[in-house]
């Protein structure tokens, strides 16, 4: 048998190992209409794609924000999770500093607190052959759920179905010309393929679920001591494991979408 220090690392207690999955990934942008595909762990050096065609195999959740402040850019953001009643991590990165855990629990009672989160939609998908993730937002968001109804009526799913990504023009009501996303149904899915990959994806999300509500519920508990910034070791993460940008400019060395959950 051959050991790795890695693994070796884990056995020994030295280190927290936190499961984390990283495909490539494939943004729009809303002010184009254009599609970029980025290789695992590089956002700058993307491809631009056209006529993408996949299968939707997993949707997450995932809240963030962002802006503008007098030391550079703020952002919060969420672990990836399933539905609202799932207890999540609400972290913080700001310019310069680790990325920090600021707060747990529900969604609903997290949005109270920090009323500037907004929902996004990880889409995890079979395109040529290969799982990637997809982060939607806004109307881009509404228009897959409202194909999601669509579908519902025929008693159909998104794994069974290869939908097509249709960037739409729209005038916002300030007169800014935007777009989203509206999907069409070009066929059907051939589930033995599909099959597989979502097997795998869901081993992986329901283990990293687990260690995020372990300690989702510890820092809930530990409430008082994360506003005196007493947070502990295990919930700062690195800016050096943190690689791609959500929103804002390009400089910036805080990057949200890479982070492991």
């Amino acid at each position: 048998m051959t050991y790795s220090k890695d693994s070796l690392k884990k056995l020994s207690g030295g280190g927290k190992v936190r499961t984390t999955y990283k495909v490539p990934t494939i943004k729009f942008n809303g002010n184009s209409g254009v599609f970029t595909k980025f290789p695992v762990g590089d956002f700058k050096n993307g491809t631009d794609i056209t006529d993408v065609e996949l299968v939707i195999m997993r949707m997450r959740r995932v809240f963030t924000s962002f802006e503008k402040i007098p030391e550079g850019n703020l952002r919060m953001f969420t672990n990836e999770h399933n539905d609202y009643n799932d207890h999540v991590t609400v972290f913080e990165a700001k310019t310069g500093q680790r990325i920090k855990a600021v707060g747990a629990g529900i969604i609903e009672d997290l949005r109270n607190e920090f009323p500037q989160l907004r929902i996004n939609s990880n889409l995890y998908c079979l395109y040529e052959g290969a799982v990637h993730k997809l982060v939607i937002r806004g109307k881009s968001r509404q228009s897959l759920v409202d194909k999601q109804k669509e579908l519902a009526k025929e008693d159909s799913e998104f794994f069974e179905k290869k939908l097509k990504l249709i960037p739409t023009q729209e005038t916002g009501q300030g007169g800014n010309v935007y777009y989203y996303l509206k999907y069409d149904v070009v066929g059907d899915s051939k589930l033995d393929e599909v099959g597989p990959h979502m097997e795998e994806i869901a081993a992986i999300m329901d283990t990293m679920d687990e260690e995020y509500s372990k300690s989702n519920k510890r820092i809930e508990s530990e409430a008082q001591a994360l506003t005196t910034g007493e947070d502990e070791e295990e919930d700062i993460i690195p800016i050096s494991d943190v690689s791609a940008n959500t929103e804002g400019s390009d400089d910036d060395p805080i990057k949200v979408e890479d982070i492991p959950f």
